[in-house]
């Protein structure tokens, strides 16, 4: 059994939005790879969209 809090997986698109080098949002490293903070929460690349992550999973 974990104690780990997962992430949470909603989906953004990346028509709505590019994040990368001068996007204009904080880069975070989480893990194997950076979320970008938008809007109060963070988005990961995920193939062609974007997942939401919380700030503790993962780190």
């Amino acid at each position: 059994m974990t104690t780990e809090t997962p992430d949470i997986h909603a989906e953004h698109t990346q028509a709505e939005h590019t994040h990368g080098e001068g996007c204009g949002h904080e880069a975070v490293q989480h893990g194997d790879h950076v979320d970008y903070v938008h809007e109060g929460h963070r988005h990961a690349a995920h193939g062609d969209h974007y997942d939401e992550h919380s700030e503790g999973a993962g780190a």
